[in-house]
C-alpha cells in the first residue's frame, strides 16, 4: 500500500507540477480554483482510463459473444452508462467552474 501511495503522489506531481511547487493560495478563491483544476485534471485522466478499459473489455469479449449473449449485452450497456456518467461529471465540474469564476480555464 505504501508503494501505491508513492506512485499516486509521483503521478500527481508529474501530472500537475505547477500545483506541486506553487505557493499556498492567498484567499478562498485561489484555493477553490486550485481544487477545481485538480479535480478537472483527475476527471480527465479517469475518463481516458475508462475508455481504454471499456474498449479493451470489448475487444476481449466480442469473440466470445455467443457464449452468453445477455451477459455481454449487459457488459456493453453498463460500460456505456459508466462512460456517460463520467463525462457528465466533467461537464458538471465545468459548470461549477463557470459559476464560481465566470469563465473556464480549460475551455470546458
Amino acid at each position: 500500500m505504501h508503494l501505491f501511495r508513492r506512485g499516486l503522489l509521483f503521478l500527481a506531481l508529474l501530472t500537475y507540477p505547477s500545483e506541486a511547487f506553487a505557493a499556498a493560495p492567498k484567499n478562498f478563491s485561489e484555493l477553490a480554483e486550485m481544487v477545481v483544476r485538480l479535480i478537472d485534471t483527475a476527471t480527465g485522466v479517469l475518463i481516458v482510463l475508462g475508455f481504454v478499459v471499456y474498449f479493451w473489455g470489448i475487444s476481449e469479449n466480442i469473440l466470445k459473444f455467443e457464449d452468453d449473449p445477455e451477459k455481454r449485452k449487459a457488459y456493453f450497456f453498463w460500460g456505456l452508462l459508466v462512460l456517460f456518467v463520467m463525462v457528465s461529471i466533467w461537464g458538471i465540474i465545468g459548470l461549477l467552474e463557470n459559476t464560481l469564476f465566470g469563465s473556464s480555464s480549460f475551455g470546458v
